[in-house]
């Protein structure tokens, strides 16, 4: 009976070391599965990078049209014309100025008159003329670019000399449309008016 006794004893103290043995190594084995807690970093993300869209041209803002404010009982405002080019001038119209040379000498006051009369430029003649005479009498515009205006040959001065301090002897040549030729000579007498040498007064010295 004893030895039975002591025999359960000692299956019951080898039960328990073996219990305890067990016990120790799951715990080992847990405390080697686990592990102490650490803390591992992780990386952060690297923030997104957009692509840089390229810059867009500036466009400078236009000013805005200006809004007309019409109150009532306000006529509107008619809009602002349109400038028109201005027409360019017809050149065929346009008169060109009478020319002067002023001279100072008789021989060249008496050629520069012969000369007008050859182009049957009454107009510029009568500048040659005193101011009392011009435009009247013998020196009708009218009359003289009529008459010299009709010549198959016009006029034509062939010699102009002093004939004395106030007077100029010519001779000249023209052919009238009525087929009448002339070959005259005429005595100029002139007068000075603000230092120019003006005719006065023209004496045929024969027909024509």
């Amino acid at each position: 009976m004893g030895n039975r006794v002591r025999r359960l004893g000692l299956a019951a103290a080898v039960g328990s070391c073996l219990l305890a043995g067990v016990a120790t190594a799951q715990t080992a084995s847990q405390a080697a599965t686990q592990g102490p807690l650490r803390l591992v970093p992780q990386p952060s993300p690297s923030p997104a990078v957009e692509p840089s869209s390229p810059p867009s041209s500036l466009v400078p803002p236009q000013p805005a049209p200006a809004t007309a404010v019409v109150r009532p009982g306000q006529p509107a405002a008619n809009p602002a014309p349109i400038p028109q080019a201005a027409p360019s001038a017809d050149p065929a119209q346009l008169t060109p100025p009478t020319h002067r040379p002023q001279p100072t000498d008789r021989v060249a006051a008496v050629r520069a008159f012969y000369d007008a009369l050859g182009q049957a430029d009454a107009a510029r003649a009568n500048t040659y003329v005193i101011p009392e005479k011009r435009g009247s009498g013998a020196y009708d515009i009218a009359s003289m670019n009529r008459f010299y205006g009709n010549m198959s040959v016009p006029i034509r001065l062939l010699a102009a000399e002093a004939a004395g301090r106030d007077a100029v002897r010519v001779r000249y040549h023209y052919v009238h449309v009525s087929g009448r030729a002339c070959d005259g000579a005429a005595e100029v007498a002139l007068a000075e008016r603000d230092g120019l040498a003006l005719i006065e007064r023209i004496r045929a010295l024969n027909d024509c």
